[in-house]
This record gives C-alpha cells, sequence and structure tokens, in this order.
C-alpha cells in the first residue's frame, strides 16, 4: 500500500453514512482505511475509506452478519448503524465476500469504493443509474438491452422502471435512493435473472462503457481468504 493507491480510493464523503468526513479530528467522521473483507489481505481492491463510526460498527463482521443487521425488523439504530446504513454497507462487502452459491440480488444503495469488486448485478444497477438521467442516452441504453432478451413482456415492464428510475432519481436526496423502490427492483431483477447466457457478453460491453472493468470468477488469489489475509 502507497501513499498513492490511498490518495486513489480516498473520498470526501463516507458511503456509509453519507456524511463529510473529516481527517485528525479525532471525531467519529475521521476517514478511516479498513478491510472490505475481513479475512482477506490489505491488498489492492479489498481496501476501502469510510468513516471511523462506520469503521467501529464494522468491526470483524462478515457479508452475512451485516445482510442480518439491514434485515431486522428493529426500527432505529442497530449496533451503531441504521438499518440503511447496514444495508449500504453490505452493499459495498457483496464483490469481496468469499461465498458458495448464488448471491443475493441487493438494491443498489451507495457508491461503490474506488477499485472494489461488484457483482453484476450491482454493476448493472450502477449502469442504469448512471444513463436514466438523460432520456437520449436512457433510450440508447434500453434499445440495447432490449435486444439481449427474447421476451418482450418482460422487457417492457424493465422499460417502464428504468422511466421509473429516472423519476427518482429527481426526487431523492441521495442518487442511490431511487435504486431502493421496490418496484423498480422487481421488474429489475426480473429481467437480469432470465437474461439468456448468450447475452450477458453484451451486457458486460455495455456495462464496461460505464467504468465496470474485467470480470472474474471468485476473488483474487492475493487475498489469501483461507489464512484471514497471513501470506
Amino acid at each position: 500500500m502507497t501513499p498513492a493507491y490511498l490518495k486513489k480510493i480516498d473520498c470526501a464523503m463516507c458511503p456509509i453514512t453519507l456524511i463529510a468526513m473529516t481527517h485528525a479530528a479525532l471525531a467519529e467522521s475521521d476517514w478511516s482505511v479498513d478491510r472490505i473483507n475481513n479475512d482477506g489481505a490489505y491488498a489492492p481492491g479489498n481496501l476501502m475509506v469510510m468513516c471511523v463510526k462506520a469503521n467501529r460498527a464494522k468491526g470483524a463482521k462478515d457479508f452475512r452478519a451485516v445482510v442480518e443487521l439491514a434485515s431486522v425488523s428493529a426500527q432505529g439504530a442497530v449496533l451503531g448503524l441504521s438499518k440503511r446504513e447496514w444495508a449500504r454497507l453490505a452493499c459495498v462487502m457483496a464483490g469481496a465476500a468469499n461465498m458458495t452459491g448464488a448471491r443475493p440480488l441487493l438494491p443498489l444503495l451507495t457508491r461503490l469504493p474506488e477499485d472494489s469488486r461488484a457483482p453484476l448485478y450491482f454493476v448493472f444497477q450502477q449502469m442504469l443509474l448512471s444513463s436514466a438521467r438523460l432520456a437520449r442516452e436512457r433510450n440508447r441504453v434500453m434499445k440495447v438491452l432490449c435486444r439481449l432478451h427474447p421476451s418482450s413482456e418482460r422487457t417492457a415492464l424493465f422499460r417502464c422502471a428504468v422511466e421509473r428510475l429516472a423519476v427518482n432519481i429527481r426526487d431523492a436526496a441521495y442518487p442511490y435512493d431511487a435504486l431502493s423502490d421496490e418496484g423498480v427492483q422487481r421488474a429489475m431483477t426480473s429481467w437480469f435473472t432470465t437474461v439468456p447466457a448468450a447475452s450477458v457478453p453484451g451486457l458486460l460491453q455495455l456495462c464496461s462503457e460505464y467504468g465496470a472493468g474485467r470480470c472474474e470468477p471468485a476473488p483474487p488469489a492475493a487475498w489469501t481468504l483461507e489464512a484471514s489475509g497471513r501470506f
């Protein structure tokens, strides 16, 4: 880890609490650097900047524990963070989690850390969020996506969801809140989970136009997950 790399992943606002981060103020708003996956190494792609408050709440918890805290029925703060803040942390940790089987399809509720990993469904949502603001860009993306799916019914519902997303973005205090709409998510997941395997390369190509990197099937070996980050 070099100062240049830390500068690369630094950000002004905590992606978990959405507060403006301070530096060396000895406050919960101070910035801090932590591993995304606590069982991984202090290695590129497994580090993020968040405020001290979020870092303390995260502690040694794994992805499944954070998802559970985001879904509890209790109102108000739970172990220092609100349910929405735990849900944002779950989004950040999803791509680095070392899991077997299918990952849950979660709404993308916050900006993902620079240089971090993300499930394809998050990349898909980020692309839609970035393109939905302008009608011309939104229509261009939808034309491509409509060609990738054989079901005209699912595609029509998906198109309506993206139009609804565009309206939500205008009203949202934080753009990613627009993706929490249950109606939008139902149509998106229905389209995404039934897209043919042969269409996935086309989807990846479209996502790459909006900043997606290469596709990798598993966390990097350099993270040494089986050894809790120890080389």
